[in-house]
């Protein structure tokens, strides 16, 4: 068995941390656009020209065209920054995710190495190798969404919560600043209320009753800068009608509301065993964790128990059963997995209910390698996928032959890369599947009603929402009462408004 560790040392763990964080650095060259980046990157751009909130994207939706109350508003304030300071582009949207993962990597080298001192560099090594190769890392890591920022300020909230924990003489200002970090965490996403709650509840879990007014003063004040703009009656009104409403959230009013986490939890298995890139990464971390919880617990009390509290509080809170949402957690589980593995090193974990420790140990080198395999293969397969605007300049000429100012137009989300100054209004598909979900007659003809309803002018949908919206049998030629398909190709079927099409010519009329 000894020899099967004898790359538990850094000259040997260096080689894949370089392989991954170059992989990683390549990925980011030329990284395609996440429906995400263009989502939220699209009411970031009218709130920044405008100065308030609101989607074209999805126009038609809970009123969001004229104001958008539900967003990422911590989140959204560093995109106006950026687009603000450099203008409006996918990377320049994509480098806020990225600059808060690497506040996160020094916030968890000072964490590790030089607050706590828990790792040495072999084991900090070891922890980068499952960082960089963790999926949902590589990928949200260069994305415009707000978990890497969640993630970030979360661990410097916990960091001091613990701090405050540990402390012989510990002092208020630690467990306030705490709780202003849990609090923009909420701030840049209402899911950072799953750490707000957690770091709450661990304070609860140690007796801290009356310290957990000052934790809850420093959330508060924090958590304000999200009631920006709620300022009257009629704004309260539509962010309910927003978030409890919009079919984009699955409708979370539609359930009794006391009884949704509940539900939540009993489904919370599909975040962790939904596909291959994330069942590896989940049997390995539960092994390791059942393996060692004697020992962890015994020896990083809170650590372990705030990882337990935020996959519990994830599973009733969490709206979604997202994977991305596991990176709440993440910094905390990657911690105890390494430290797992370095008291298996050191030997200070000889006996396993679970087996033999020679078997275990194997058993969790096996998963490991899994997982590290697995996880690489699916982060190639996004590294070596590139994109330009280009592609979509190019569509734009061929199909709206110049006169793009003048029209409104059906497309895909990630069209707004870089057409949203060329289109007079840019309308997603994605909107019309969301409608779909009150309306069953937008689909096929219905469909083209309801675009005609909207005003589009031209609409352009990729095989998936052909599919889902009843056109995929439609081809080049057929006519309906006010359109016409200009063209089908594998990737786009193309229909153009018949007004205008009473004089084409013969550059823009393919």
């Amino acid at each position: 068995m000894e020899r099967l560790w004898f790359w538990y040392q850094p000259k040997y763990l260096w080689p894949f941390v370089s392989a991954l964080i170059l992989l990683f650095v390549y990925s980011m060259w030329g990284r395609i656009p996440d429906s995400d980046d263009a989502w939220i990157g699209e009411y970031t751009y009218w709130f920044a020209r405008d100065g308030y909130a609101h989607s074209e994207l999805m126009r038609g939706m809970t009123h969001q065209e004229d104001l958008l109350v539900v967003h990422h508003k911590l989140f959204s304030f560093n995109g106006v920054f950026v687009i603000k300071t450099f203008g409006f582009s996918l990377y320049g949207l994509k480098a806020v995710g990225l600059f808060y993962f690497l506040v996160f990597l020094l916030l968890f080298y000072l964490y590790t190495r030089k607050w706590r001192k828990i790792f040495d560099n072999r084991d900090f090594l070891w922890a980068l190798i499952i960082i960089f190769s963790f999926p949902w890392v590589f990928r949200f890591a260069f994305i415009y969404r707000p978990e890497t920022m969640m993630m970030a300020l979360g661990f410097a909230g916990f960091i001091l919560l613990q701090k405050y924990l540990d402390d012989k003489n510990p002092a208020a200002w630690q467990l306030l600043l705490s709780g202003i970090f849990f609090g923009w965490a909420m701030a840049a996403h209402l899911n950072g209320l799953i750490l707000v709650t957690a770091g709450g509840a661990l304070l609860l879990w140690n007796k801290k009753y009356l310290p957990l007014l000052t934790y809850g003063l420093g959330v508060l004040v924090a958590f304000s800068v999200y009631f920006y703009d709620l300022t009257n009656v009629q704004a309260i009104e539509l962010w309910k009608e927003q978030f409890f409403y919009s079919p984009s959230l699955d409708n979370a009013g539609a359930n009794i509301f006391w009884l949704k986490p509940f539900y939540n939890l009993m489904n919370e298995h599909m975040r962790y065993f939904h596909d291959p890139k994330i069942i590896v990464f989940s049997i390995f971390m539960i092994f390791t964790l059942i393996s060692s919880f004697k020992y962890l617990y015994r020896h990083h009390t809170n650590l372990t128990r705030f990882a337990i509290l935020v996959a519990i509080i994830t599973g009733m809170l969490a709206m979604h059963k997202a994977r991305r949402y596991i990176l709440l957690d993440f910094p905390y589980l990657v911690i105890l997995i390494t430290l797992t593995f370095k008291a298996l090193n050191e030997k200070k974990i000889t006996r396993f209910r679970l087996g033999r420790p020679e078997i275990i140990r194997s058993i969790l080198l096996f998963f490991f390698v899994v997982f590290l395999i697995v996880s690489t293969i699916y982060n190639v397969l996004l590294s070596v996928q590139k994109f330009s605007p280009d592609q979509n300049r190019k569509l734009a000429e061929k199909y709206a032959g110049g006169n793009e100012n003048n029209i409104k137009i059906v497309a895909p989300m990630t069209f707004v890369f870089n057409e949203i100054e060329h289109f007079d209004q840019i309308q997603a598909n994605v909107c019309y599947m969301d409608l779909q979900k009150n309306d069953s007659t937008i689909y096929g003809e219905g469909f083209l009603k309801k675009a005609y309803l909207f005003d589009r002018d031209l609409i352009m949908l990729t095989p998936y929402y052909q599919q889902k919206l009843g056109v995929e049998a439609y081809k080049k030629g057929d006519e309906f009462e006010h359109y016409r398909v200009i063209d089908k190709t594998r990737d786009l079927i193309v229909f153009k408004r018949k007004t205008l099409l009473s004089a084409p010519t013969e550059g823009n009329d393919p």
